[in-house]
């Protein structure tokens, strides 16, 4: 059986492939974007040696000696052109190189369609912005040098070319929101930093019809703000606030607690809660462009009502306080966050509402025998039901978290396909000793050793250093805090009992003790589930390829194209012939009848007429 399929979310689209055997004498594939019947040839990142890599190069010559592939440059092509519908064709070619030809023992392959963009459902969208700055297009902005003061100047000006590429679609979903109030009505907001100059002016100019709580960092480890109201020239973006709003709110956490929600909420001009906006990204410029955040809208008015409720006892715990940061988070806030509730979207999802702090009490200094909280048990025992595979992009979730879970449930199930990528490196070496079942050494102090982690949750990393591939440029890692920052958990996106886990909540037992925060818990959407797993895995694999040179050294860094169909081929298939890569026979989920999926399931690719597959 021949399969093909497609997946997307507004960011990026992600093709896999197999045959029902092993393709004997593949030197690769040649990759075509359809656009209404025409087909293009996608660009190549890799030649055969001899060859220097060059601009306009394709996967015709030089072909894709994988299994799957990240069609990145159809965002742009959709939002240049306005057509966001696109399928893919798969060639495999033979001979030598410089002299492929398609092979005539193999079909083409042609996958579903896709669209690219934010919708996963009635009065649902997800939006992923381009958060990446160590990739070679930005080390090409600075021809090389990339320096952390010039990329924060770039990305704060609301005209700037690079700022509008790592953004993504991330502004225009938060503006937009922002602009629902232009025709009446009121926006609820609670955010904890903003300063970014475009953003602000959008909150201001909603004058009376903005209702916000805006908060700070008080966190001394966990999450500390990558900006700061003291580090602006003239009025700070909280005193422009209140020059404007209707109602505003000071929430001024103590240190070890962050004031971390980041929503909105729609009331139409009837008082009708409409609508809600929620998700990891800080109103920031490094929220929207130097860091990988996600945002979620539903227009739903249950929800919307109850994150309503939720502002209305942030702003009520926070008039209690008084000048007191010590006397917030009282025990009636924490009393109401412990109180989960289950919703019914209108498409039928199952939708799980959690607030935070939702403890008792504020975290212990000696947590060894804390209780577990309610929001992360219900997280907890999720991940212990993972039938197939558990994903999952956080910055620092502290421990226990969903990297301890993941591997409890790891070594439970060896046949779980587990996939992490994290900023903090402690996390990371979290997940490998709970996979190991042992605790990890206590660090000495003056101990420079490298945090031990398992390839399969890694923290981010950069060709910053001594090991850069041939023809690269050296890259930048962070240019702030946080360079992982979604809080997002997918467990099995092709089964039923799907899951998708987000919201402002670092997945741990920390945010839940000490913390504003918000969680959604959303089952049974398997289109969002794929448009999240699709964001994980394209994020995991930039950074895992990274991993991976930086550790095997100059022998890893060769990217070169293999001249040897087997040299390639052995990676993806056993001796009999059968696939073996994890992440190629998670994909291959989507075509099987047992894990049916929106984009293609349970369906055999078109297999099409034999060609040069070029027009």
């Amino acid at each position: 059986m021949q399969n093909a399929v497609a997946f997307s979310n507004n960011d990026v689209i992600t093709i896999a492939w197999s045959y029902d055997r092993k393709p004997e004498g593949c030197m690769g594939f040649a990759l075509y974007r359809i656009e209404e019947q025409k087909e293009t040839p996608l660009p190549s990142h890799a030649v055969f040696p001899g060859n220097k890599i060059e601009p306009g190069q394709t996967t015709a010559e030089f072909p894709i000696q994988k299994f799957y592939w990240k069609d990145v440059y159809a965002r742009p092509i959709a939002e240049s052109t306005g057509r966001r519908k696109f399928s893919y064709k798969i060639v495999p070619l033979q001979g030598e190189p410089g002299a492929l030809t398609p092979m005539k023992t193999l079909p083409h392959l042609i996958t579903n369609e896709v669209t690219i963009g934010p919708e996963v459902g009635p009065g649902l969208s997800a939006y992923f912005n381009r958060g990446l700055i160590s990739t070679q297009r930005v080390s090409r902005a600075f021809k090389g040098k990339p320096v952390k003061g010039e990329l924060l100047t770039q990305i704060a000006d609301q005209n700037s070319v690079l700022r509008a590429s790592l953004s993504g679609d991330m502004v225009e979903a938060l503006t937009n929101f922002l602009a629902r109030a232009n025709d009446g009505g009121t926006i609820y907001a609670a955010l904890y930093e903003l300063s970014d100059e475009q953003l602000i002016t959008s909150l201001t100019g909603l004058a009376a019809k903005l209702k916000i709580v805006l908060s700070n960092s008080g966190a001394d480890d966990e999450e500390p703000g990558d900006s700061t109201d003291d580090n602006q020239k003239g009025p700070t973006p909280r005193e422009r606030v209140r020059a404007t709003a209707a109602v505003e709110w000071n929430r001024m956490m103590p240190k070890g607690h962050i004031g971390h929600n980041k929503f909105l909420v729609y009331e139409d001009r009837n008082k009708h809660p409409v609508a809600v906006l929620f998700g990891s990204t800080n109103w920031t410029a490094t929220g929207l462009c130097a860091q990988t955040n996600n945002t979620v809208v539903i227009d739903d008015a249950a929800l919307a009502k109850r994150y309503i409720e939720y502002w209305n006892a942030l702003a009520a715990d926070t008039k209690a306080a008084g000048d007191d940061s010590k006397s917030l988070q009282g025990a009636k806030l924490r009393s109401s966050g412990a109180k989960g509730k289950s919703l019914q979207l209108t498409d039928g999802t199952r939708l799980d509402s959690w607030f935070s702090p939702n403890t008792p009490h504020q975290r212990s200094s000696s947590p060894k025998n804390e209780a577990q909280p309610p929001d992360m048990k219900v997280v907890k025992d999720l991940i212990d039901q993972a039938k197939h595979a558990i994903l999952f992009l956080a910055f620092n979730p502290g421990t226990p978290s969903i990297a301890n879970w993941s591997a409890d449930a790891l070594r439970a199930n060896k046949e779980l396909f587990v996939r992490g990528c994290v900023t903090n490196k402690g996390t990371a070496e979290g997940f490998f000793y709970e996979l190991k079942g042992t605790t990890p050494p206590k660090k000495q102090k003056g101990d420079k050793t490298p945090p031990k982690e398992d390839p399969r949750v890694i923290g981010a990393e950069a060709f910053d250093g001594s090991v850069i591939p041939e023809g690269w440029q050296k890259e930048i890692l962070a240019a702030g805090f946080a360079i992982i920052h979604d809080k997002i958990l997918v467990i099995d996106p092709f089964s039923d009992k799907c899951v998708v886990v987000t919201g402002s909540h670092n997945l741990g037992h920390r945010a839940s003790y000490n913390n504003d925060e918000n969680l959604a818990i959303i089952q049974g959407n398997k289109k969002l589930a794929v448009a999240y797993a699709t964001h994980v895995l394209d994020v995991y694999d930039h950074f895992s390829w990274r991993f991976n040179v930086k550790r095997l050294g100059k022998a890893g860094a060769d990217q070169s194209l293999s001249v040897k169909p087997d040299d390639w081929m052995d990676k993806y298939f056993d001796a009999a012939g059968n696939i073996k890569t994890a992440q190629l026979k998670f994909w291959m989920q989507a075509t099987s009848p047992d894990h049916p999926s929106a984009p293609g399931a349970g369906r055999k690719a078109k297999v099409a007429a034999a060609g040069p597959g070029r027009r």
